[in-house]
């Protein structure tokens, strides 16, 4: 379990939600204390055990969040109420990490 203050809050922020796919997974804060400067797509795949010829892309934060943080006319006040918990959390992110960007592993089943 991750102790430190950025990890609190990046743990508490993503308290309930899920990124919705096909399995709905939870969101998982984890550290790699001893990652040092900017994280490569490489590095990502090889810190987290990836077979070195999986695929792998980056985009950005923003880029991202966007479909799960912006309100849909049709949104009821639950659906309004995940888009407001996701804008909550990527504020959380960009307070707490410097230059963040999102690195997708794999194809059909994604670690990001």
């Amino acid at each position: 379990m991750p102790t430190s203050e950025t990890a609190t809050a990046l743990q508490q922020a993503r308290e309930g939600l899920t990124y919705e796919s096909e399995t709905d997974a939870p969101w998982e804060v984890f550290e790699w204390p001893d990652m040092t400067g900017e994280p490569t797509a490489d590095g990502v795949k090889r810190k987290g055990k990836h077979k070195a010829s999986a695929p792998v892309t980056e985009q950005s934060i923003d880029e991202f969040f966007g479909p799960l943080t912006r309100d849909k006319d049709w949104f009821g006040d639950e659906e309004k109420a995940v888009a407001a918990k996701y804008r909550s959390l990527l504020d959380t992110v960009k307070k707490q990490l410097v230059n963040p960007k999102v690195v997708k592993v794999g194809e059909r089943k994604m670690t990001v």
